[in-house]
């Protein structure tokens, strides 16, 4: 089976930006990934603040948060991805979102600033420095700041079967580019030291055969579903109580 490297992944994407683009409007789980997070975005954006949208993809978030005001900054490590959201970004007329082309986690901190938002969907599995991303992530959020991230499920019987398929068969391609799988409470734990803590989780619903049989069965959406979202809030720093 063939190696691949990072820039395989971020080529990838940028190769397939206007398929992928679609998917938002042909497919219906990634329809259902998009109602998921406006009433997350709706939720936490905060008005007139800076939201940071890292991994923008084709730019249906950033977007989203810049029709609804504040100033918004995407990053894409995709060339065609960034040039695709400069595009729309035009055709709106919005003067307060910002595409930049950089792949995380080297990224400048200084072009971005210190945000009250950061959502990264779909993203932090194909980085290759996840704890690296993670810090990043961090840092950049102002104290009591929301971070919004998705990730594959490692606990989903479905992905699990995906998984065990691509590695005889190298099918699903996509999994030549995916790094990480995890779960809410693994990146819990992971994040912890970041001054990070869990508020809520989202699952997606998935279309799969075998996910159908799973929620047949009722099981709970942690086993049954193949992606998460969870909300981060960054914690006020400690104040120094001695004299």
């Amino acid at each position: 089976m063939k190696n691949t490297t990072a820039s395989d992944c971020v080529e990838h994407f940028s190769n397939n930006q206007a398929e992928f683009g679609k998917y938002y409007l042909d497919n219906q789980e990634f329809r259902e990934r998009v109602q998921v997070w406006r009433r997350l975005l709706d939720r936490y954006s905060v008005p007139n603040g800076l939201s940071l949208d890292m991994g923008c993809g084709t730019g249906v978030f950033a977007l989203y948060l810049a029709a609804k005001g504040g100033r918004v900054i995407g990053v894409d490590a995709a060339v065609e991805m960034v040039k695709a959201c400069e595009s729309q970004r035009r055709d709106l007329g919005y003067d307060n979102v910002t595409f930049i082309q950089a792949r995380l986690p080297d990224v400048d901190e200084t072009a971005l600033g210190v945000a009250d938002l950061l959502i990264s969907s779909s993203v932090l599995e194909y980085v290759e420095r996840l704890d690296d991303t993670l810090a990043l992530f961090a840092r950049l959020l102002k104290p009591r700041g929301t971070l919004i991230v998705s990730m594959p499920n490692v606990l989903c019987i479905s992905r699990g079967y995906q998984r065990l398929k691509h590695r005889l068969m190298g099918r699903p391609a996509i999994y030549n580019y995916i790094r990480h799988f995890t779960s809410p409470r693994r990146l819990q734990r992971r994040v912890q030291a970041l001054g990070l803590t869990l508020r809520e989780v989202c699952y997606y619903n998935h279309a799969t055969r075998l996910a159908f049989v799973t929620r047949a069965l009722k099981l709970p959406p942690s086993l049954t579903e193949d992606l998460f979202v969870v909300v981060f809030e960054k914690a006020e720093p400690q104040r120094d109580m001695a004299g």
